[in-house]
């Protein structure tokens, strides 16, 4: 694979300037140091490693998605005029960028200090970690950046959790009837059963003179289903997260055996939140590291698995994952949590907002890892979504 430009500072922030400057990304100085350390970990030499990695970390709504590989394709294809173009306004277009990712950052975060100052700081720092980067190009990847900001580290923004309406709370119960689990291994009394129940059948009897007019059965009834959801809040999920939160708390009103968690770099239980969106009151969250971040699946995976998964998983239990599978994290870590889940579940179920996208390939590095270990992969965009998918789910 050959790059327009001789060195990959060049190329990172000239393409960094071709996105914010064509193609209206939202990025600037903490996406330009987060994109250099993805790529830190990132064959450089395939097209296709860089693509998915720079995707997943530059990519924040679904336009961004959606755009991203025609403006990838055309960076590295351009003529030379553009080329021309995105080396010398790369650095300047991504600088722009800074005094509007410091206005988000003070809307979430706490400022002691203010001011001209630290704009233009933010500027000389783009210009420094590109020399910085340049000038050790040739060491260890792992020296390149020691930055003050976390590349994987979540924006605040506040998760809003409201009320499910009529259509999503028929949509979920259509979704727990689908869902048969395991038997029980009690005899409880049934209208049909394989045992007869002559006790009972006596009993009743005595209401008509002795007459055992209505026989009683007994039976293994099916064990109430639980439900688990983990939902991706990184920040390439953008406004496909908020179906997704009104799926869970639409299953958490109808099915009190719901768990709900959000993950991004960390995890984080939901579900005290979430039930008390399902009853009705409108709830806001600040996950920090657990929402608009970086995505490592693997990572938070194993860490449900080691807190959660001796007490909430069995034989009972459908677990529910809501991501679009784009990961930085290590490929093995993914594959051995998805194992463990299927292996201490009924049923894995992935869900990919993504999925009704025309021409989207499940090809991103966490998807193609889960995919097979999953049960069913769909995707649920609004009410109608999933009764679908209750429609098309059989779990026994």
């Amino acid at each position: 694979m050959t790059y327009p430009f001789a060195s990959l500072p060049e190329n990172l922030a000239a393409f960094c300037g071709a996105l914010r400057r064509d193609y209206h990304f939202r990025i600037g100085p903490p996406e330009l140091m987060d994109a250099a350390r993805g790529l830190e970990l990132t064959d450089l030499s395939s097209r296709r490693a860089v693509r998915d990695a720079l995707r997943t970390i530059l990519s924040k709504t679904h336009d961004d998605f959606v755009s991203f590989d025609i403006a990838f394709d055309r960076f590295l294809r351009g003529d030379e005029a553009t080329r021309r173009t995105d080396r010398r306004d790369g650095l300047e277009s991504v600088a722009e960028g800074s005094g509007e990712s410091e206005k988000r950052s003070r809307e979430t975060r706490p400022s002691t200090v203010g001011g001209p100052d630290e704009e233009m700081a933010a500027i000389e720092g783009i210009h420094g970690l590109v020399r910085e980067l340049d000038e050790n190009r040739e060491s260890s990847s792992a020296t390149l950046l020691r930055a003050s900001y976390s590349p994987l580290e979540g924006e605040g923004a506040p998760l809003v959790l409201e009320p499910p309406t009529r259509a999503w709370l028929d949509a979920a119960a259509a979704v727990v009837r689908r869902v048969h689990t395991a038997a029980s291994r009690r005899w409880h009394p049934a209208l049909r059963g394989p045992r007869f129940d002559f006790r009972r059948t006596l009993r009743t009897s005595l209401r008509t003179a002795g007459e055992p007019v209505v026989p009683r059965w007994r039976a293994h009834p099916r064990r109430r289903a639980r439900f688990v959801l983990l939902i991706d809040g990184s920040r390439s999920m953008g406004a496909s997260s908020e179906p997704l939160l009104q799926l869970t708390v639409a299953l958490s009103a109808v099915n009190t055996s719901t768990e709900t968690f959000a993950f991004s770099t960390d995890l984080r239980r939901i579900t005290r939140d979430v039930r008390r969106a399902a009853a009705g009151q409108t709830v806001s969250l600040e996950l920090r590291r657990a929402w608009g971040g970086g995505t490592t699946i693997g990572r938070c995976l194993k860490e449900f698995l080691h807190q959660f998964g001796e007490r909430l998983l069995g034989p009972d239990t459908v677990v529910f994952i809501a991501s679009d599978g784009l990961d930085v994290g290590d490929t093995d870590t993914l594959r051995r949590a998805m194992e463990q889940l299927v292996r201490r579940s009924t049923a894995v179920i992935w869900i990919n907002p993504l999925l009704h996208t025309p021409g989207y390939q499940p090809t991103a590095t966490g998807m193609s890892v889960a995919r097979p270990h999953v049960a069913l992969l769909t995707s649920v965009v609004d009410a109608a979504g999933l009764r679908a998918l209750a429609g098309s789910l059989r779990i026994t």
